[in-house]
């Protein structure tokens, strides 16, 4: 499973033109899995990849055996373990390029943060994997985009390339740092290549009891690695520090300035005349689709 997951050699992505149901002439229909064990027929092309690359580990997800033991020993990971790379080939695929095309000719972005949160979720699976069948598998769940940068416009004409892994784990929290990149010439600079990061965090929790899980330990390697690892940690004391600084306002009166919101939205239901014209009530601004 390591030599189709490596950086070396990345996933290909290829366009979902037909059903993926279908017999095709790479893969006879007994190696094919079953309609109730695909994602979706209309999921993305980089799911459906995804999908049938883990498949080992997926098949075990789907159905685990729910009375069977947690996982009691964590295992020590490097972020090589999990790093995972796709290759988007537009310059070749015409369709797929025109599945990820936006008016302006360049990738639909909403598409490719879906395909992101697929990769990602992808790469923790394989962090949490304890490689043994006997125990309960966890439930990793997208707690947060944390950080995202797009740094300049990703272009549909040109092959697109994702490479991720885990940079840092808490008790049961991982992040996933993604660099999305399309180098303008073969000659480019590697710097200058990256279009997009994103940094991912997902929480695991035990599938039978639903709590919080702890995942496996995290030793980076190399002087990237670590730095990655230390900026995360930062990350994470931060959001710690704000989610306690937050909590205390709420404490020492922000709940009275809740009150104070309420009454003033009621003035504005039953008296508009007597409200206040610098304010304005949120389901105003609600949009609706059909």
């Amino acid at each position: 499973m390591e030599s189709n997951t490596s950086p070396s050699n990345p996933i290909p992505i290829f366009s979902t033109l037909t059903s993926p149901f279908e017999s095709s002439s790479k893969k006879s229909d007994s190696t094919r899995k079953p309609l109730s064990l695909w994602p979706g027929m209309y999921h993305s092309p980089m799911t459906i990849a995804l999908w049938e690359t883990k498949s080992s580990i997926f098949e075990r997800l789907l159905d685990p055996p729910l009375d069977a033991p947690p996982q009691t020993e964590l295992l020590q990971k490097t972020p090589s373990q999990s790093r995972m790379t796709i290759l988007y080939n537009f310059s070749t695929d015409y369709i797929l390029r025109e599945q990820y095309r936006d008016a302006w000719n360049e990738v639909r972005i909403g598409k490719l943060l879906e395909d992101l949160d697929a990769l990602a979720g992808t790469i923790s699976v394989k962090h949490c994997s304890d490689d043994d069948s006997t125990t309960r598998p966890l439930y990793l769940v997208t707690a947060s985009v944390d950080k995202m940068v797009l740094k300049k416009p990703v272009r549909v004409d040109a092959n697109l390339k994702i490479a991720g892994a885990v940079t840092w784990v808490g008790r049961s929290s991982i992040e996933i740092q993604l660099d999305v990149t399309q180098p303008a010439t073969e000659t480019a600079d590697a710097a200058d290549s990256v279009a997009l990061t994103a940094n991912f965090i997902f929480v695991a929790r035990d599938y039978k009891t639903g709590k919080a899980a702890p995942v496996n330990r995290l030793i980076p390697e190399t002087e990237r690695e670590k730095s990655l690892y230390e900026a995360a940690e930062a990350r994470n004391k931060l959001r710690k520090r704000k989610f306690r600084d937050e909590k205390k306002e709420i404490e020492n009166g922000e709940a009275d300035r809740f009150e104070a919101l309420l009454a003033e939205g009621r003035i504005f239901c039953d008296m508009p005349a007597l409200a206040d014209r610098d304010s304005i009530l949120l389901k105003i601004l609600a949009l609706r689709t059909l």
